[in-house]
């Protein structure tokens, strides 16, 4: 794909926003407990290790690599590379949890997870692809 010094992909733009987007999500929703309960007043049998790592980890991180796609920085186009792990990493995690739970299959925890590794495989395989645009 040629472009042109100024101009940025449709598809960079589209996944930048997904990245800004997911991690706003995983930001507000990981306070949230993700509908149960505030993470600082710690409800009881709650498992936190999700919320945390989302805080932590998937929130900055996302939104990090959102900002430098959106710039076209060498350093977003490495961390949409971290981002795409993590995301992988993370459904898998959740798709063996729902695996072993049986069903009901609980489809908002599913579709998002298919999402995430869809837009994982777009970091990977499309911003290979276009890579050189990141200077």
């Amino acid at each position: 794909m040629t472009t042109t010094n100024r101009t940025r992909p449709f598809f960079v733009s589209l996944l930048a926003v997904l990245l800004l987007l997911f991690g706003l999500l995983a930001f507000f929703g990981s306070l949230f407990l993700w509908g149960e309960g505030f993470l600082f007043a710690f409800p009881p049998s709650v498992d936190y290790s999700f919320p945390i790592t989302d805080l932590l980890v998937n929130a900055p991180i996302s939104i990090l690599a959102a900002i430098g796609l959106w710039r076209r920085k060498a350093w977003g186009y490495l961390a949409s590379q971290f981002v795409a792990g993590f995301y992988i990493y993370a459904s898998v995690e959740i798709f063996v949890m729902v695996i072993q739970n049986g069903p009901p299959i609980p489809i908002e925890i599913v579709l998002p997870q298919v999402l995430a590794v869809l837009v994982a495989a777009g970091l990977v395989f499309y911003l290979w692809r276009v890579r050189q645009i990141f200077g």
